[in-house]
């Protein structure tokens, strides 16, 4: 009963695959789109958790000078600021190049109109037929 079930799961999901639809162009630019401005929002927060790090470094040296006595000062939230930070720009940076190259897919999809002759009661035709042109720069 168990092997039945799987089977039909696997079935089932291999029939969901096999009828989705290929991506295309208007496609490709939307995801583009999505990704640079996730990209510039990961840039922003990056950058002010960054800053945020900077300001309470320069915060908490000050209390140090101004107070000799204070011998520990506790660090951790500044660490935690910037390798947040660190995080935010590399992830932006990671998204800015997954945009380009989404974009450029979808720069290199094309419908196009293909031409064909065929033979048809001894004259030779000629017929038109849509085409999907993919550009493969070098």
């Amino acid at each position: 009963m168990k092997k039945k079930l799987l089977i039909n799961c696997v079935m089932l999901l291999f029939s969901f695959q096999c009828f989705s639809q290929p991506a295309g162009k208007t496609d490709y630019l939307q995801k583009s789109k999505n990704q640079k401005t996730a990209a510039f929002i990961l840039l922003g927060v990056g950058a002010a958790l960054d800053i945020g790090g900077i300001i309470t470094t320069i915060s908490n040296a000050n209390k140090q000078f101004d107070f000799p006595d204070v011998n520990k000062v506790n660090h951790s939230g500044e660490y935690a600021l910037y390798i947040a930070g660190t995080v935010c720009l590399m992830g932006s940076l990671t998204l800015f190049i997954l945009s380009k190259s989404n974009k450029n897919k979808a720069l290199s999809l094309g419908l196009d109109t293909k031409q064909f002759q065929q033979l048809k009661n001894g004259n030779l035709n000629t017929g038109s037929y849509p085409a999907l042109t993919i550009k493969i720069g070098f």
